[in-house]
């Protein structure tokens, strides 16, 4: 009975250790096993990662060059594209300037002093040598005779601005006696409007420009900024009511200038990558620029604004065949001029100026001598040249 309760004890002893063997055994099995799995898993995805580091690393540099190119891009038009001044938004209609505040130094100023000039107006104009507005507000300033000084500004980083919120060409800063009588007049018109409304009534200048007030608005699309306008910026303030129907006629022609004749420029000068180099190296020439800068201007801003012009023709319903549309516009000037040596008669009015001044911006290119070989404005544009040139609105 002993024996046999020893034995049993001895069998069930036995047999809990085989149990615990295979047991442990299986653990170890079942450890090894899962090791090896969690090995192979690791090394497969060492090998997938491998792969998709490449994909990955292209994706976020393509990404960031895509992010960086919209940016660069956005950042270009907003430089480059000030010639379209009317599509990208005006500034303050009069700033006042605080007291001590003087302008950048950044660049030689020329002074134009004509004898002609008796209104005793110290005036400075900011312009970009060949931009269509600035090119109109000196062809005013010209035929009136009046003295001014120039200031060349740099059209890719406008240092010359530093002192204006307004970034935007032209800007003519009118300095009176005092420091605080100092104003600066944004928008071609608005200057123009303003200095004639001063040259035919004794108001104050500083007070005339105060009847052109702004009107914010916001633009629409991706590139959406701030759009200022101008009420009544096509306006001679005489003082008096009525208007006469040469100056109806006048004020007619010149909104056209703005909202017609100056859209066809862009897409003429910077039709094909050929013609934008040429207007890019024609403005390099005609303003004083450093080496390298000259280098920026002609090659990026030539770039910039061939695809710009693209996006203009299209803003403006022009055909394919841009060179249409501007002699249609040349044609459609000469009607109104009739047989007339000017639309105003005998002499220039400001309709003719506005005209004048915005071909003269693009004398010698291409598209300027398609133009004239195409139509019939040759002969007025010399007519007006000259007297722009003698200065024979002077009094």
């Amino acid at each position: 009975m002993a024996a046999s309760s020893c034995q049993n004890v001895f069998l069930r002893s036995l047999v809990r250790r085989n149990y615990i063997l295979k047991k442990n055994h299986h653990n170890i099995f079942l450890g090894n096993n899962r090791q090896l799995s969690f090995n192979r898993f690791s090394n497969d995805n060492l090998n997938i990662n491998k792969s998709n580091v490449i994909r990955a690393s292209l994706l976020t540099f393509g990404t960031a060059a895509t992010i960086g190119g919209v940016s660069w891009g956005r950042s270009l038009w907003n430089r480059v594209s000030v010639v379209t001044e009317r599509g990208l938004g005006l500034g303050a209609s009069a700033s006042f300037f605080s007291s001590g505040l003087s302008v950048v130094q950044a660049r030689e100023i020329e002074h134009i002093t004509r004898q002609t000039d008796t209104t005793g107006l110290k005036l400075t104009l900011y312009q970009y040598q060949v931009c269509p507005f600035c090119c109109k507000v000196r062809a005013f300033l010209d035929y009136h005779g009046l003295s001014y000084n120039i200031v060349e500004v740099d059209p890719i980083f406008r240092k010359e601005l530093k002192f204006s919120v307004y970034r935007k060409v032209p800007i003519l800063v009118y300095e009176g006696a005092k420091e605080d009588e100092q104003v600066q007049m944004n928008d071609s018109s608005v200057i123009i409007s303003s200095l004639k409304s001063f040259l035919l009534t004794d108001q104050d200048l500083r007070q005339i420009v105060t009847y052109y007030p702004k009107i914010e608005t916001e633009s629409k699309g991706w590139m959406s900024r701030k759009v200022v306008e101008y009420s009544n910026r096509h306006e001679i303030m005489l003082g008096k009511p009525g208007k006469t129907n040469e100056m109806k006629l006048e004020r007619k022609w010149r909104i056209w200038v703005d909202d017609v004749l100056v859209h066809n420029i862009p897409p003429n000068i910077y039709r094909t990558w050929n013609e934008s180099v040429q207007a890019f190296s024609y403005i390099a020439e005609k303003a004083h620029f450093t080496s390298y800068e000259k280098f920026v201007i002609q090659y990026i801003g030539a770039l910039g604004m061939y695809f710009v012009s693209k996006k203009l023709k299209k803003k403006y319903n022009l055909p394919d065949d841009v060179r249409s549309s501007l002699y249609g516009a040349a044609n459609d000037w000469m009607k109104s001029v009739g047989k007339n040596s000017f639309q105003g008669g005998t002499e220039p009015n400001m309709a003719d100026l506005a005209v004048y001044g915005v071909l003269s911006s693009i004398e010698g290119l291409d598209a300027f001598n398609d133009m004239v070989r195409e139509t019939k404005i040759g002969p007025w544009y010399e007519r007006t040249k000259n007297a722009v040139n003698t200065h024979q609105g002077a009094k």
